[in-house]
């Protein structure tokens, strides 16, 4: 009747194969949802970004991708916690 799964991220690291990047309520774009660097997206829409200068965005986010986190086991929240990033 369904498949139950857990993310285990912290004791089996995937972040090297990661390929998501999260887009929050408030319009930013956070390349990695364990570290605090995020992208204003939001802005740059209201400010009348064209297509180049989203895909340049979004590249950035990409590129900025860690190849691991370094969010010690007990503290798996950094600076926002999930309910304001959409976690």
């Amino acid at each position: 009747m369904g498949t139950l799964g857990f993310i285990s991220s912290i004791s089996q690291h995937f972040c090297a194969a990661c390929n998501r990047l999260r887009l929050t309520a408030d319009g930013w774009l956070r390349p990695c949802l364990l570290q605090e660097g995020e992208i204003n997206v939001r802005q740059a829409l209201r400010g009348g970004a064209d297509l180049t200068r989203l895909q340049a965005l979004i590249t950035s986010a990409i590129l900025a991708k860690p190849e691991g986190h370094c969010v010690p086991e007990h503290d798996v929240h950094p600076g926002r916690g999930m309910k304001a990033i959409g976690g």
